[in-house]
């Protein structure tokens, strides 16, 4: 289903990111630490790191199991804003894991252009089967309610990861992929892992709303599909760190409250559609 541009829906705010931070840290959210080796999964020729993959897993209270959603990082690595997403997670309801793709391949960031092929899209997809074979086998995780969600670089890959490939390898393996601010690409590829995708219309770093806009309109019927586009806002838009206008490659950054919080219902209403969060 494609969903129309939309503008900014300014109902009833959501609690500020400072605090859900305070009450998942009064409610005792946990902390697993660190999740590696985990070895890695070349899927159609994805090139991975030698000695697998890294990152930290992050529980909410309760008891579980819980479902999960994988946490992407942007092209200039993990930043405070995969924390962030963390501890929304966890105040849903839901466990987060903080996927690593660069520190194990000995990367800092791919963000200049002559730098783009270092680490691709496409490898990145398979860091994230890698990850969720190896969440299906943690305690506490729903091995059959995972998602991924990423930022930018990591939004791309969550959208690439919807490739009809990875679920005919890995059947019902991912339950829910959300791309912010990430170009989608490849339409004809699409397979049937429900994606959200959204984006600002003045954002210039690969244009990801009308990319991702154009790919609603070609995939087929059967195929889950949301795209939301906020008028005027640029990248980042979720980041509350860049309150400031900043520029990155020649590209603006701005953190923009009312699309943010518009999309973080978003965000919840669609994975709670697709992976109920744990009742506890």
């Amino acid at each position: 289903m494609l969903t129309p541009r939309t503008g900014i829906n300014r109902g009833r705010p959501m609690k500020g990111l400072k605090a859900v931070a305070i009450a998942c840290l009064l409610a005792g959210c946990a902390f697993n630490g660190p999740g590696g080796p985990i070895p890695f999964v070349a899927i159609g020729g994805a090139r991975g790191p030698e000695n697998g993959l890294d990152g930290k897993l992050r529980l909410p209270p309760g008891k579980g199991p819980f479902p999960v959603a994988i946490v992407l990082h942007g092209c200039n690595g993990i930043n405070v804003n995969q924390s962030l997403w963390a501890d929304r997670l966890n105040s849903w309801g839901y466990a987060a894991f903080i996927l690593d793709s660069f520190g194990p391949r000995g990367v800092k960031n791919v963000c200049a252009p002559i730098d783009q092929s270092t680490v691709k899209a496409s490898d990145r997809a398979s860091d994230v089967i890698s990850a969720a074979l190896w969440l299906r086998t943690q305690p506490g995780i729903d091995p059959a309610r995972i998602a991924v969600l990423g930022n930018s670089h990591g939004g791309a890959t969550a959208a690439w990861v919807t490739q009809a490939m990875y679920d005919r390898l890995y059947p019902g393996l991912l339950k829910a992929a959300v791309n912010y601010y990430g170009a989608c690409r490849n339409p004809p590829a699409h397979g049937t892992v429900p994606l959200l995708a959204l984006a600002g219309s003045a954002d210039g770093w690969g244009w990801p709303a009308p990319a991702c806009e154009a790919y609603g309109h070609e995939i087929k019927g059967g195929q889950p599909f949301e795209v939301h586009v906020y008028p005027g806002v640029f990248h980042s838009f979720d980041n509350p760190r860049i309150a400031t206008l900043t520029m990155n490659e020649g590209h603006k950054l701005l953190y923009d409250q009312a699309a943010a919080e518009d999309s973080f219902r978003r965000v919840r209403a669609f994975l709670g559609q697709w992976l109920e969060p744990a009742k506890n």
